[in-house]
């Protein structure tokens, strides 16, 4: 009976594992395929190992929020 259970726990762990937290891919003219995970973009690459992913240091959600983090700051400083 124990055996069947952790036969059936790891066949659980087996199936939950997957790139769900991937929310949409899109290629760029480059031919690089950029995933966005958490609110951020991701270049992925393969190497020897597996999938890679690089945060893309011009992403677009990034910049959205520096860019709303600067108009709170401002407008706090203007209040004093």
């Amino acid at each position: 009976m124990k055996k069947i259970i952790l036969l059936a726990l790891a066949a659980l762990m087996m199936v939950g594992c997957g790139d769900k937290f991937i929310e949409t891919d899109y290629h760029t003219k480059e031919g690089l395929r950029v995933s966005i995970i958490d609110s951020c973009e991701y270049i992925h690459y393969s190497c020897g190992w597996g999938p890679e992913y690089t945060h893309k240091g011009n992403c677009r959600f990034c910049k959205e929020r520096r860019q709303k983090e600067l108009e709170e700051l401002v407008t706090k400083l203007n209040e004093k």
